[in-house]
């Protein structure tokens, strides 16, 4: 394999990002392979190792999903730029807004956003007036309890949602996953949207969430899902918005939903976050080659990895 050549980085959140994560503060790495760039941003939180030890792996020429797909793209994104090409030149699919402290839905609304993602996390009433307010606003939900809920507790609070079921889309992870407590969900007609280890997981008629930087297996043929970051980087972000583009466009386009690709607004803002910039619910390419930041990928002070 070429050189690698890394810059870690720390971004520091607005708030707890979700259910299982409560540090504001999150590490990942870019890394540099000849021409091309990638990211990788674990979340130890959901069974990726931390930094340090992806780096281990990858100087050894170990591997993980993330620096598999972070390599992945290093190549693509290489590729484009010496072809002076961006990876941005087909519209990157429409994405849903996701709800952060402090959201107020005419703000979404006035943007353009009709679809709202919600995280459900141990305070179930608040969660609960959340999803009254914004389907009381005329917005579809999409809800994500990173398995957080027993059984037990899900499908009380699913009961409770019964006067606005018609306006969530799915659940995704609703408990920890148990193939026969998942059968129970899926027996009862409740809509699961399946985020971790797809290919175990994942049954007929439930919706896969594609996450570029883990992974890129894709439900079998007929079955739907939708593209989303992995809450990392600006980098990171800009990659699963260029795949996302790039299958809307491919025969893959007609099985796909709306995206998530919209995550920039979790973290504090930075030289990367703000060439970020949203038009219609669309990440927009902030220009250049590849997946774009030329002149702030070539000024940052690059470490070989050894």
């Amino acid at each position: 394999m070429s050189d690698v050549y890394v810059w870690r980085y720390t971004l520091k959140s607005v708030g707890q990002l979700n259910s299982v994560a409560s540090r504001l503060e999150h590490s990942g790495a870019l890394i540099r392979v000849n021409e091309g760039y990638g990211c990788i941003h674990p979340w130890p939180e959901l069974g990726d190792a931390p930094i340090g030890e992806q780096l281990n792996r990858l100087q050894k020429g170990e591997t993980s999903p993330l620096i598999s797909q972070a390599l992945h793209c290093a190549g693509k994104d290489g590729e484009a730029r010496r072809a002076g090409k961006s990876l941005f030149e087909t519209p990157v699919p429409e994405s849903h807004w996701l709800v952060l402290p402090g959201d107020d839905p005419a703000e979404a609304r006035a943007q353009g956003f009709a679809i709202a993602k919600i995280k459900v996390g141990s305070d179930l009433e608040e969660v609960t007036r959340k999803i009254m307010v914004w389907s009381a606003a005329g917005f579809r939900l999409r809800l994500d309890a990173n398995e957080v809920l027993s059984l037990a507790t899900f499908l009380d609070f699913w009961a409770s949602l019964k006067p606005v079921r018609n306006s969530i889309d799915w659940v995704e992870d609703p408990t920890p996953w148990h193939r026969d407590q998942w059968s129970v969900l899926r027996e009862a007609a409740i809509p699961v949207a399946v985020d971790r280890d797809l290919e175990t997981r994942f049954e007929s008629g439930d919706t896969a969430v594609v996450k570029p930087a883990v992974s890129s297996w894709l439900p079998p043929k007929e079955e739907r899902f939708f593209v989303t970051s992995y809450m990392d980087h600006a980098v990171g972000q800009a990659w699963a918005a260029a795949e996302a583009a790039r299958l809307a466009q491919g025969p893959d386009g007609a099985r796909m939903y709306e995206s998530g690709l919209l995550t920039h607004r979790c973290f504090d803002s930075d030289e990367f976050f703000e060439r970020v910039s949203v038009k219609e619910c669309r990440y927009q390419s902030n220009g250049g080659t590849g997946l774009g930041f030329d002149d702030l990928l070539e000024g940052l002070p690059w470490k070989r990895l050894d």
